[in-house]
Parts: C-alpha cells; structure tokens; sequence
C-alpha cells in the first residue's frame, strides 16, 4: 500500500497576486504562506485486475470503473480521475482520499489533496517526476477543471511544510523557506471555522480582468497588498511578531476593500467578539465569503478569544504550523 499525505496552510499576504500574469504587474511581489498540521492524505492499494475503485471519504461517494480507458471526461471526482489519465497506471488499483480540513475552509484542502494525489501516483507508476515538475502538472490540471487560472502559492505549501516565501521571477517561481519559528507562530495564532464553506469572496479572474483593463481603483488596492506582501515576508525573516501581527491586521483591511464580499455578517461578528476579547488582528483564509479565520492573539489572551470564538458558535480548530510537507510511504 502507498499511503501519501500532504498539509493544508493558512495564507498570511499577498494572495491573488501569485497568479500569473498579475505579479508581473506588480513587480513580482512575493506571497507568503505556513503548512499547517491539518493534512491531506491519499491511500493507494494496487489490484490485480484492470479495474480503478475510487472512494472520497469527504464527498461520501465510491465510484468503480472497468479500467483506465472507461474514465469518463466530466465527474464530480475529476480532478482525481484526470489525475489518473496523466500517470496512465498499467494495474488496476483502489484509491481512498480524506482530508482533515473542513470543506472549503480556504486552507488549501484542495491543492493538498491534489498534491498527495500525485505524490502516491508518481510512487506507485515510478514516474520519477520532480517535486517541482508534479507542482507544474497539478497546477496544469486544476486549472483545466475550474476553467480558469490558478495561482502558484497553494502547491508550496503542501510539498515542502515550513513558512515560506513564494517568489516570482522572469524564469519561474521559486519558493524560500523563512526562519522563523514555527513554536512561536503558532502560539500567536487561532483558527477558527465558521461552519459554512468559503464561496469565493474574491473572484481572482475578475480582479485579473480588471487589471488588464487598466481599472485604477482595483490596481491601487493590489499595490497595496503588493507593499504589504514585502513588508511581512521582511518582518517574518526578522522574528519581528509585533509587525507580522500589523501587516496581518493591514492585509485583512486590504482584502476587504479589493472585495467586500471576502466578508459575511457572520465573519464581522467572530472577528469583532475576537477582537474585544484580545485578538490583535483577524483574516480570513483564502477567497473568503466563509471558511476559516485566522487571529494573531497574545498568548495571555488566548483562552479568552477561544471561549468567545466557540460561544458565538465559531470552531475552533487545534493545529500548529509544521516543517515538513509531502511525505509518502510504501509498504
């Protein structure tokens, strides 16, 4: 059995801006991102015959196919099955996935689930495929299932952990590894869920369209998450808590006036009781509209924001920021 697993992360700046060609735009600021011990996972067994069992413990659906070459084009498990069709498996085989990330929390469940997928893929059909090489074809084939771009930043996460600065260039995008402590960055943080999933509070091809357009309130708000962008990834480097937590609380103000709708009522009221109770800054993750947010909170104040969090029917979710990324087992 190969059994692959891969973490989900929480964004910290510069989300949207790592979708090409819009960091060109801005000169190429960087995005920065943790891996966070919520994971992804991706359970291969091989058969013995042709046929492919696929079973998403998160969908609640089980699927069977005769073989390979009977895989539809369009299903709700496409991702996987298109997945399937790249690596052309020669055996038969069963594939369960799971996530321990609620639906559409906004911490990159999906693009974990992705990478796991191919990591037990690319053991199990010896493929040989570079770390780098798969995050290029998971991204390819992601984007042909949504039909629209997709950005660099979520693929980093969940193949090498740690706190990262996802930096594009002319020749490519790169990702560093930041030094900070992981310890101390997740005593300053909380994650909580709303309990409904994200709905894509920032519609990032809309935003991308604008841009190209020339529309200048939108290019302006961008510059200013840019900015942002580049002030955190230095405070990060530095171990310098008090300004992340300043850019963090600056990033979220930047986000909600890209797109107010990042933001529901519900969100406004777990931020705000969060606030009240000590939270320094708030944001939420990913597109918003939902999912989860994330606080920077003083470790004097932690238990009085979760107690808040959870009476105003907030889930607050344990987790710790973590170093390593994919990993895959064979047995």
């Amino acid at each position: 059995m190969i059994k692959s697993t891969a973490p989900t992360r929480i964004d910290l700046a510069g989300g949207t801006l790592d979708i090409w060609p819009l960091y060109l735009q801005f000169g190429n600021p960087p995005t920065l991102n943790a891996a966070i011990n919520l994971y992804a996972t991706v359970e291969l067994t091989p058969r013995n015959d042709k046929k492919i069992f696929v079973e998403s413990k998160d969908l609640l659906l089980q699927v069977k196919f005769k073989s390979l070459a009977s895989l539809p084009e369009v299903h709700p498990l496409d991702l996987i099955l298109k997945t399937l069709k790249y690596y052309q498996p020669k055996k038969g085989l069963n594939i369960v996935t799971s996530s321990e990330a609620p639906p559409g929390s906004g911490i990159g469940g999906s693009s974990a689930l992705n990478i796991a997928l191919h990591g037990a893929l690319n053991a199990f059909t010896k493929k040989g495929l570079s770390k780098k090489k798969m995050l290029g074809v998971a991204m390819n084939i992601e984007t042909q299932i949504i039909s629209a771009p997709t950005g660099w930043q979520d693929y980093f996460p969940p193949l090498y952990g740690g706190v990262r600065s996802v930096r594009p260039g002319y020749d490519g995008v790169a990702s560093v590894a930041l030094p900070i402590s992981l310890q101390k960055l997740s005593e300053s943080m909380i994650l909580c869920y709303t309990g409904n999933p994200r709905r894509s509070g920032i519609n990032n091809w809309e935003v991308m369209k604008k841009v190209l357009d020339k529309d200048y309130a939108v290019t302006e708000k961008l510059k200013k998450i840019a900015q942002i962008a580049r002030e955190m990834d230095k405070a990060l480097t530095l171990g310098r808590m008090k300004k992340v937590t300043a850019l963090f609380a600056r990033e979220w103000e930047a986000r909600k006036a890209l797109a107010p709708t990042i933001s529901t009522p519900q969100i406004n009221k777990l931020i705000s009781g969060g606030m009240k109770k000590g939270a320094q800054a708030a944001k939420v993750c990913g597109a918003g509209g939902g999912g989860c947010i994330a606080f920077m909170v003083p470790l004097k104040q932690r238990q009085s924001v979760v107690s808040e969090l959870v009476r105003l029917n907030g889930r607050v979710i344990p987790f710790c920021f973590v170093q390593r990324g994919l990993r895959v087992q064979v047995t």
